[in-house]
Parts: C-alpha cells; sequence; structure tokens
C-alpha cells in the first residue's frame, strides 16, 4: 500500500490541472485581500477578514474541487481503477490510499496557502494582533478540516457511480448549497427548534472553533474530533460497503 501511496502522490503533484486550480485559489485570496482593504478602513480586521473569506468560502471550494478531481476523478474515469485491483490491491488498500493521499494533498496545498498568508503579511505591512492571528491560523486549519471532511463525503458518490460531473456537483452542495439552505429550515414547524445548521458537518466546525476562541479549548476539541469521526468515519464505511460490492466493470 506505501506504493500506492508513493505513486498517486507523484502522480497527482504532476497534474498542471490542481495546480491551475490551487493557484486560481490563491488569486480569489488575495482580490478579497484587496477588496476588504480597498472598501473598507484599511485596518488588520479586514485583512483578517479577507482571508478568512478566501481561505474558507470560494477559494476553500476551488482547493477542494482540485484537490477531489486530481485524487479521485481521473482513477474512475481512465478505469484505472481497475487495473490497481488487478495488480493484487485489495478494494479496502485503494480506499485507504485515496483517503490519506487527500488528506496529505490538502495539507500541502494549505500550507502554501498559510506561506502566501505570511507572504501578503509582511508585504502590505499588516501588524496583526494576537486574536487575529490565532483566527488566521483556525482559519487554516478550518480550511483543511473542511476540506478532508467534504473530499471524502463526495466520494461516496465517485465510489457508487463513477461519475466524476455529479460527484463534483454534490462537492459542491456540501460546500454552498447546504450551508445556505440548512439555515432556513428554521422556518419550518417541525424541525424549527433542532436548527439543523448547527449539526452538519461544517455547522459543526464552527461550533467547535468558536468554543477555541472563547477559551472553552477542550469543549472545541472534543466536537472537532467528534464530527471528524462520525462524518468521516461514516463516509469511510458507506463506501468501503459501496464499493465492496462494485463490480469490476464500471
Amino acid at each position: 500500500m506505501k506504493n500506492l501511496i508513493r505513486g498517486d502522490i507523484r502522480r497527482i503533484m504532476c497534474k498542471k490541472s490542481l495546480w491551475v486550480a490551487f493557484i486560481a485559489a490563491i488569486l480569489v485570496n488575495i482580490l478579497l485581500i484587496v477588496f476588504y482593504l480597498s472598501s473598507m478602513k484599511n485596518s488588520s480586521f479586514n485583512y483578517m477578514l479577507g482571508n478568512l473569506d478566501g481561505m474558507g468560502d470560494i477559494g476553500g471550494m476551488i482547493v477542494g474541487i482540485a484537490v477531489f478531481l486530481a485524487v479521485y476523478a481521473d482513477d474512475f474515469k481512465s478505469l484505472t481503477i481497475v487495473s490497481i485491483i488487478g495488480r493484487g490491491n485489495t478494494r479496502l488498500h485503494i480506499i485507504i490510499a485515496k483517503f490519506i493521499n487527500s488528506v496529505i494533498i490538502t495539507f500541502i496545498l494549505y500550507a502554501i496557502f498559510a506561506f502566501q498568508v505570511l507572504v501578503m503579511t509582511k508585504v502590505i505591512g499588516v501588524e496583526l494582533m494576537p486574536d487575529e492571528r490565532l483566527a488566521l491560523c483556525l482559519g487554516v486549519f478550518r480550511g483543511i478540516y473542511i476540506t478532508i471532511g467534504y473530499v471524502n463525503m463526495a466520494a461516496i458518490v465517485i465510489y457508487a457511480t463513477g461519475n466524476n460531473a455529479f460527484s463534483a456537483f454534490m462537492l459542491v452542495m456540501f460546500y454552498l448549497i447546504i450551508p445556505s439552505v440548512l439555515p432556513f429550515t428554521s422556518n419550518l414547524p417541525v424541525v424549527k427548534n433542532i436548527h439543523l445548521e448547527r449539526y452538519d458537518y461544517n455547522g459543526l466546525c464552527a461550533n467547535g472553533l468558536t468554543n477555541i476562541i472563547l477559551g472553552m479549548k477542550f469543549r472545541g476539541v472534543m466536537i472537532l474530533i467528534s464530527s471528524f469521526i462520525i462524518y468521516v468515519g461514516a463516509s469511510l464505511l458507506i463506501i468501503f460497503k459501496v464499493f465492496n460490492k462494485k463490480e469490476l466493470d464500471f
């Protein structure tokens, strides 16, 4: 399995589409920083907001789609996954290797993202307050956390159907549509007291990070760990069940 992971990482890191998409995410982040600083009072707080929006929303979604397509799409589109199984790799090995690859690539991209933020901070000459530095660090963590979760939730669809387009659409739903729609469920009589937006993956991440910022670090960390185990663990279990029953001629 180590050779499978190493070979896949080398292949992914050489993909031009991954880096083109990542550069696009960086440009979105820079544009948002410029927008916040030009349209509002030039302050470290607005600089922080520009970075958080760039890494967490549009830029984060671009990174997530890039990671998903690089890790999963090519192998399913070209049916390379069939030949990988034919070379003696078990389906469980493939699932674990793909998950590890998605984590490694996500960490690499967000490490570069964090470096870009540091460079921009020096270039612009912004003096960040301690709370703002913490918020930026948590923003990078949130990007990693959300990307790993959403990419592997969307992977359920590609393992089940082999359809790249539908899987990518599901990823967009996780990033944009579901977080936008869930708050409106509070107007429905049946679920208005449940506040469903607090229990989806993104809402639990926000809840955990908020607790950390407010000083309730243990509670925040436990929320993050438990939600990751529930959502990502359940996704991997479903993937195993679905992929294990999948015929090789997909």
